[in-house]
């Protein structure tokens, strides 16, 4: 049961950290799943460094990881095509 629900909240957390950072991105579908990438490694590199925490810090700490790395990725499209413009606008 607690599995289900921390799918369901990075999935969540994924989408609210896609809209958060605009529009800049892939999509909802993208968001989610990047979201779900972010859980899973916040929750892999926990368990790796050897820091044991109970389930609702886990969820805490994973919904964190879903919400960074969208809106992460959203940020650093965003200012790779800024940089682009401005090139682009200075070689003309």
């Amino acid at each position: 049961m607690f599995y289900s629900i921390w799918l369901l909240a990075a999935a969540l957390a994924g989408w609210a950290g896609g809209k958060i950072a605009g529009d800049d991105g892939f999509g909802t579908g993208a968001d989610i799943l990047l979201g779900l990438t972010g859980a899973f490694v916040v929750r892999w590199s926990l368990e790796k460094i050897g820091i044991s925490l109970q389930d609702v810090y886990l969820l805490l700490f994973s919904i964190w990881g879903a919400a960074a790395i969208p809106a992460a990725v959203r940020l650093g499209i965003r200012r790779h095509n800024r940089s682009k413009a401005r090139s682009r606008l200075q070689g003309d």
